[in-house]
């Protein structure tokens, strides 16, 4: 076996010796703008685009308009139940008041 298929064995198997191999390389590969370069396209590569964020804007907007709906739905339903419940106390205890201050006199 090669000497260069060697390393790549060791360094498979070795992550301590990758990660120093890489430390080692690096202020190199700095040094050199078309490296530099390489390694920006494949940084940018797991960036966001703006498509993305647009994407990500839209579903928001969608969840944040079903949010408002669903609480504009909610606040009928308690408007109405306030409306329910203040004529539940008118007819069963201003209604016999009434009737008794009426009929009692």
């Amino acid at each position: 076996m090669s000497i260069g298929r060697q390393l790549l064995e060791e360094l498979r198997r070795d992550e301590e010796l990758r990660r120093n191999l890489a430390e080692e390389l690096l202020p190199e590969v700095l040094r050199h703008r078309d490296l530099r370069k390489a390694m920006l396209l494949a940084l940018s590569r797991e960036m966001a685009t703006k498509e993305d964020i647009e994407e990500l804007k839209s579903y928001v907007d969608a969840r944040i308009n079903d949010v408002n709906r669903r609480i504009s739905d909610l606040y009928v339903v308690v408007k109405a139940s306030r409306v329910a419940i203040i004529a539940t106390l008118i007819s069963t205890i201003l209604v016999p008041l009434i009737l008794r201050i009426l009929f009692h006199s």
